[in-house]
């Protein structure tokens, strides 16, 4: 679950990017960045929609029909006024031209012109424009052309000028003009001529659908006079000879036509306004709320795309409708620009977000896999002992007791019955456990329960013991009847220096005794199985063990798996004592460490190891020895110096095996030192690699030459579709960071098959062989893969050895 701390940090950086992202937009929308696109996205909204003209408006043609007929251009005023009667004969309610009066002609035609106007006053309209009087002149002034000044006293003056955007085309138009105080020609005809303001022409009305009459028809007076009577008049060109036309969303248009639009959008309701551009910022805004990432994640991808496809289909849709029912105009490409970048951001986080999740769950696999044993599903020693641990941390006072349950004579019973029914037994015997005590069961050992009680008062411990022993009844597993013996190992600490490896080690040793002395249960006593005079007596044993040779290195064969060779052997100490017999290296190493004589040892089995390894050699076998390095020995600076000078002075090929706890002690110093190894020719293997919390960042610091898995991620792929699927991410892992994978507790054929159909480079278990001695070492080497010259192992060298 994320932490409230996280949440509010998660919040916050969700806030400051929509904010950055939303001041981004609002600086390229005041620049103007989005006006090409939002013009594109006009012109595609006009050609959805088809609206037709009012027929309140008819366009009088200056054709090129109309040039021909009168031979030259300009023409002869009086051709103007014969239209003029003949229009408002016909009934035209306003004439309105789109013509240039600002210069005198002949006397005659200026005085036939103004009489014809005067005979209607009002009912005409001439044209009113402003221009530059020198388009390329530094000094050039705006001037105004109005009709001349008989013509102008019974005239109404409209101004003509087209407004022109940056990129060449007419979009908007002006209700008049506040230079020359004149209404523009379409609000004149609209009859809207005190109406301030601009607006956008609506390019969805079909400009097609204006009526239209040819100039020399009207004056010949051959025309549908329909089209004239109350109606307005608007006279302009649309000869191409005549150059006026202008560029717009529906292409090249004649700018008698633009007024024509201008008039429609007028008297139709559509002249467009757009949104101010605070209100499309508004928008932009709410878009970023409302396709903000979603931290939870609980659409996913399929929810994100909803939400996006919802959002871009209103962002697209609603200003068709909006167009289509109110004269708005939304300018919506910031709004796409801004939905983009959420796609980009929201798809980013949503990929993060399933990348981590995939992760955790990878994390979750391992740590199951190390907290539960594979045959039988049950917590193993690492969760007991973070059970025990979070006790202590909940109460460092509190007492605890940990009850060991062994199973008498479990390997025999194993190899009659089988490891199923053996492991169902004990998966039988921790659910009645469980039942008699409520706690949580752990198998620590192949035989071997455990659990733990806190606070114990006084004689529910012997109550509990004797609650054990009602479990020694006769199991029914799949059909077998089998009884079951018990034996009980009980330690009990109040805290203190104790750690929790440390009580469950001295359970075990309970236990053991109460095996050893066919004794139903045993209460450990520190003055018997583990006090520090004792542990004191064992190191010095061991050093005089190292000197005798009580103490030898075995080597457990590696095989390759692309060839079946045996190009490696893992050292192993194994201690045969006098007295005691064969001492545990899970006794005697764990004291080394504790005590610090964990250096002697290693040093020892460094120089034993590549004293046997120029035996090996000049028996014609050559094999790189790998030995582990305890995490203690990796930042200790006189270890690597006397490690590296014995490398030196030697032609020797090593590898060390380091643990994950090993670089998380001190990662700094460990790094060096596994960089100075490296750098002196020997190989890094990280070992165990699947038994502890391992992650990917585990990987990611270590340049390690070998990935070594443990047993726990090796014995169950044959049985499990998911450990096969979690053991072959982690080869393809490991080869795509260059290093060999060596699977280790390989205890079959067809388990070794099966690791080498998933990429496995290399195998180590007791199918191939155990530890061996180095004699029985060079024996298995040379029935496994037999030199072509060697010097053969004599018996008599045999036997000195």
């Amino acid at each position: 679950m994320t932490s409230p701390a996280r949440q509010d940090w998660s919040r916050l950086r969700q806030t400051v990017l929509g904010s950055l992202l939303l001041a981004s937009v609002a600086a390229a929308l005041f620049a103007g960045l989005f006006r090409p696109m939002d013009d594109v996205l006009s012109g595609v909204r006009f050609n959805l929609t088809d609206r037709a003209a009012s027929q309140s408006l008819t366009v009088l043609e200056i054709d090129s029909r109309s040039l021909r007929a009168a031979g030259a251009w300009p023409w002869e005023r009086g051709r103007y006024a014969q239209v003029i009667d003949n229009l408002v004969d016909a009934g035209a309610t306003v004439v309105a031209f789109d013509v240039d009066f600002s210069a005198p002609s002949t006397p005659e035609a200026d005085q036939a012109l103004a009489n014809a106007i005067s005979r209607h006053p009002g009912q005409i309209a001439l044209a009113n424009f402003i221009q530059n009087d020198s388009y390329g002149a530094r000094d050039s002034g705006i001037v105004q052309n109005t009709p001349i000044a008989s013509l102008r006293h019974d005239a109404l003056l409209a101004t003509v000028n087209v407004p022109v955007d940056r990129d060449g085309k007419v979009r908007g138009y002006e209700m008049g003009s506040a230079a020359a105080s004149h209404p523009s020609i379409a609000a004149l005809m609209a009859g809207s001529r005190n109406r301030p303001g601009s607006f956008d022409i609506d390019f969805g009305i079909d400009h097609r659908s204006i009526p239209h009459l040819s100039f020399e028809d009207v004056r010949q007076g051959r025309f549908d006079r329909s089209l004239v009577a109350g109606r307005v008049i608007l006279v302009g060109a649309t000869a191409l000879e005549l150059g006026d036309e202008f560029a717009t969303p529906s292409g090249l248009i004649p700018g008698v036509y633009i007024h024509g639009l201008a008039y429609e959008s007028i008297v139709q309701g559509r002249s467009l306004n757009t949104l101010h551009p605070l209100a499309i910022l508004a928008l932009c805004g709410l878009v970023i709320f409302l396709l903000r990432p979603d931290r939870r994640g609980d659409g996913g991808l399929r929810g994100l795309f909803i939400r996006h496809a919802a959002t871009a289909a209103a962002v697209l849709g609603l200003p068709v409708v909006i167009q289509a029912f109110t004269p708005v105009s939304l300018p919506v490409a910031a709004l796409i620009c801004t939905q983009g970048a959420m796609v980009v951001w929201a798809t980013r986080s949503e990929l993060t977000r399933r990348a981590r999740a995939i992760i955790r769950e990878r994390e979750a696999g391992l740590l199951h896999l190390a907290m539960h044993q594979p045959e039988t599903g049950l917590p193993n020693r690492r969760a007991l002992t973070q059970t025990i641990k979070e006790a202590w941390d909940r109460n460092a006072e509190a007492k605890i007791a940990v009850i060991t349950v062994g199973v008498a004579r479990h390997a025999e019973m194993r190899g009659v019955v089988g490891y199923a029914v053996a492991d169902g037994l004990l998966i039988q015997l921790a659910a009645r456990t469980r039942d008699l005590t409520g706690a949580e069961i752990a198998q620590i050992a192949t035989s071997t329960l455990a659990f733990m009680q806190e606070d114990l008062r006084d004689g529910e411990l012997e109550a509990l013991m004797e609650g054990l022993r009602t479990l020694e009844t006769t199991f029914n597993v799949d059909g077998h009847a089998i009884d079951a013996f018990l034996r009980i190992g009980v330690v009990e600490e109040a805290g203190g220096p104790v750690s929790p490896e440390l009580l469950l080690e001295r359970a075990t040793l309970a236990l053991n005794h109460a095996d050893e002395a066919d004794s139903h249960a045993t209460v450990y006593d520190e003055a018997v199985f583990g006090s520090p005079a004792n542990n004191l007596a064992l190191m010095s044993e061991m050093r005089r063990a190292m000197a005798s040779g009580d103490i030898a290195l075995h080597y457990q064969p590696k095989l390759s798996l692309s060839d079946n060779g045996v190009r490696s052997v893992e050292a192993l100490c194994r201690w045969r004592h006098s007295e005691r017999g064969p001492v545990s290296p899970d006794l005697f190493i764990p004291i080394a460490e504790e005590t610090g004589q964990i250096r002697a040892l290693t040093e020892w089995s460094l120089e034993q190891a590549i004293r046997d390894q120029a035996r090996l050699r000049e028996w014609g076998h050559e094999v790189t020895i790998a030995l582990n390095i305890s995490g203690r020995l990796l930042a200790d600076e006189a270890f690597r110096a006397r490690a590296l000078h014995l490398i030196a002075e030697s032609d020797a090929r090593l590898c060390f095996e380091i643990t994950e706890t090993a670089v998380i002690q001190q990662p700094h110093l460990a790094t060096e030192a596994l960089a100075a190894y490296r750098a002196a020719g020997i190989k890094i293997s990280i070992d165990d690699y699947g038994s502890g919390l391992s992650s990917l960042g585990y990987l990611k610091s270590l340049r390690a030459d070998e990935l070594k898995i443990d047993k726990s991620l090796v014995v169950d792929v044959l049985e499990s579709q998911r450990d096969r699927l979690i053991m072959k991410s982690t080869v393809d892992l490991a080869h795509g960071l260059d290093m060999t994978v060596v699977a280790e507790g390989v205890e079959s054929e067809a388990l070794a098959a099966c690791l080498r159909l998933l990429g496995c480079d290399v195998i180590q278990g007791y199918w191939l062989a155990k530890a061996l001695p180095i004699l029985q070492v060079a024996e298995f080497l040379d029935a496994r893969c037999p030199p072509a010259s060697r010097n053969p192992v004599d018996p008599l060298m045999s036997a000195v050895a």
